[in-house]
């Protein structure tokens, strides 16, 4: 049975075309993470896999210097415009399924 997660669906295969990996880590920096995560909306595992695949793929163009927020949202990372895309479609697709639900039936 496919595990929904978000607009994606995870499933048997993707599961099983991935490897798990135990990493040893100090409490502190493992609290961090599940902070970011929560922030970020992932899991654990999702933050830890964008983390290191930023960290250790090759960027495929050069990312422009981030600006800082200010204000109330100071604390909060902006996503990248693909993240944006990615995210307002996926939001744009929940709507539209649920407005198909609620509009009335022509009969």
């Amino acid at each position: 049975m496919p595990l929904r997660v978000g607009t994606a669906c995870i499933t048997s295969e993707y599961m099983a075309s991935s490897a798990v990996v135990t990493v040893r880590m100090e409490p502190v920096l493992l609290a961090a993470l599940k902070r970011k995560a929560l922030r970020e909306g992932r899991t654990v595992s999702a933050e830890v896999v964008r983390l290191v695949r930023a960290g250790v793929l090759p960027q495929a163009e050069p990312k422009l210097k981030a600006k800082r927020s200010m204000g109330m949202f100071s604390d909060f990372e902006a996503p990248d415009l693909d993240e944006l895309v990615r995210l307002r479609r996926g939001f744009s697709r929940m709507l539209g399924r649920r407005q198909a639900r609620e509009r009335p039936r022509a009969r």
